[in-house]
């Protein structure tokens, strides 16, 4: 059994959100045509997706941040495990808070906590490259934020608001173009502009 399929069962077993196969499926493509340098992850859990890249894209330099150090730890070994130590630098803590080298990231993927997501692309899009990609996982939240009257839960509804914030913020942005895909669990994928001169 390879790596991926280890990682993938260990995350349906230990209930760790994982990308969904087709959203996976399309983020390996999107590496593959791409061809990033540099390759962001905000929120790592297992440190799935920042593996499959790094064995996807020869010699991309990945680094991907967890604030939960049980998560951490977990991805830090799996990491180890894949021989992946010196491509993929794994930073524990609050994405909010911390410090990246100070590059410039051909893809960012924000796959964390769903009511900061509009506060992770305003802190890391200036180190986006002018060709750069930013990912947004969880666009629809289950199906909750077409359809939020699915749930009577008050948490529930205050992230499904936020979602539904942030991809207004995303398509008010003026030097931005989003695309939201419809696949896996809702995936934005957002770009720069061109300048026409």
């Amino acid at each position: 059994m390879n790596t991926f399929d280890e990682l993938t069962r260990y995350g349906i077993v230990h209930l760790v959100p994982i990308l969904q196969a087709d959203s996976m499926e399309y983020m390996e493509s999107l590496l593959k045509s791409l061809k990033p340098k540099w390759f962001l992850e905000i929120g790592t859990a297992i440190g799935r997706t920042a593996i499959t890249a790094a064995m996807t894209v020869e010699d991309l330099h990945v680094v991907t941040i967890e604030k939960d150090p049980e998560m951490a730890a977990v991805a830090r070994e799996n990491i180890r495990k894949a021989g992946l130590e010196d491509r993929v630098m794994l930073i524990e803590g609050d994405a909010l808070e911390t410090e990246i080298p100070k590059e410039s990231y051909d893809l960012i993927f924000i796959d964390a906590a769903k009511g900061q997501y509009q506060r992770f692309f305003e802190r890391y899009t200036p180190y986006l490259s002018e060709d750069g990609v930013v990912v947004s996982d969880n666009m629809f939240f289950h199906g909750l934020v077409q359809h939020p009257e699915r749930t009577n839960n008050r948490h529930t509804k205050g992230l499904i608001k936020r979602l539904q914030r942030y991809r207004a913020f995303l398509e008010s942005l003026d030097d931005f173009e989003t695309e939201i895909l419809d696949m896996g669990d809702g995936i934005a994928l957002t770009r720069r502009k061109k300048q026409h001169v």
